[in-house]
């Protein structure tokens, strides 16, 4: 029996999940502003009937970038987030709507797991010298048995590895 772990968890075989929603501002910003300026221009001309200055632009084409950059785009962003789940047979991870199940890392690849400051603009471990202003997070790091190592993106990255490792004891 493992420690920490509710009756349900056991039941369902999830020892630890984290489900990250990647709503940031900064990309609510670069796709609101097409989704407003194409929904202006639909309603400019299917609700008031005028002519919004796209006269060059066939119908179709502006339906087509309308529901691409308008409702398509924003839709997905909204619902994107990312799920993480350790369960007692494997490390599960999955992005929400891109992948429709989960992809399985079974614990018998994994060789090691350790957090490391990462970062992300250098694609590699991080300098201790970095100054407060230049964010580094902290990640998962995974050592697969073929050598290459896997990056797990997580909030609460020292429950997800003292997860990852208590699981794979009892595997």
């Amino acid at each position: 029996m493992l420690r920490g772990i509710s009756t349900e968890q056991q039941k369902t075989g999830v020892i630890f999940r984290e489900v990250q929603n990647l709503h940031n501002n900064i990309f609510w910003i670069f796709v609101l502003y097409p989704a407003f300026l194409l929904w202006y221009i639909q309603v400019q001309r299917y609700v008031l009937v005028k002519p919004s200055g796209v006269q060059n632009v066939p119908d179709l084409y502006l339906n087509i970038l309308w529901f691409v950059f308008g409702v398509f785009f924003p839709f997905m962003l909204y619902y994107t987030k990312h799920i993480t789940e350790v369960r007692m047979d494997g490390i599960y991870i999955r992005f929400v709507p891109l992948n429709f199940s989960f992809k399985k890392i079974p614990y018998y690849i994994v060789e090691e797991c350790k957090i490391q400051a990462y970062d992300s603009f250098k694609g590699g471990e991080a300098d201790k010298s970095k100054t407060p202003q230049q964010k580094v997070s902290p990640v998962v790091i995974l050592k697969l048995i073929s050598g290459e190592k896997m990056l797990i993106s997580s909030r609460k990255p020292d429950e997800l590895c003292r997860a990852i490792q208590q699981a794979a004891a009892q595997y």
